[in-house]
């Protein structure tokens, strides 16, 4: 009873660390949706480019710190005592520029695809 015990709690306390990390499907879709707004809509070509931006964010930042940055770009410019609370708070600001390096990293990295072609498998004989 007690190996089944210690062996349940090592099982949840390492699948909690996995999940810890993990970007929620909505914030994915989110992501991506916009990405490929800014690129100049959803077709096939922007969709393997904001995949592979979103990659690379992902790669590079805890989905916590990436939330922090983005919540500190939509909320810094809120005029009056609401906004100040944003503005103020030099944690946030810190993940809102570690967020826009890689940004740009995934910009560098990932090339905008202008053609996207199916090709028939070959036959390998």
């Amino acid at each position: 009873m007690k190996k089944i015990f210690i062996s349940f709690t090592l099982l949840l306390l390492g699948t909690g660390s996995a999940l810890a990390d993990e970007y929620p499907t909505q914030d994915t879709v989110r992501y991506v949706l916009g990405c490929m707004a800014d690129l100049g809509g959803q077709t096939d070509e922007n969709l393997y480019t904001c995949a592979c931006r979103y990659d690379t964010i992902r790669s590079k930042m805890s989905f916590s710190d990436y939330e922090e940055g983005v919540t500190f770009e939509r909320n810094k410019k809120m005029p009056g005592e609401k906004g100040s609370s944003f503005r103020d708070n030099e944690r946030a600001e810190h993940f809102y520029e570690e967020l826009l390096t890689v940004r740009e990293a995934a910009d560098a990295n990932c090339i905008v695809v202008k053609r996207v072609q199916m090709v028939k498998p070959t036959n390998r004989e």
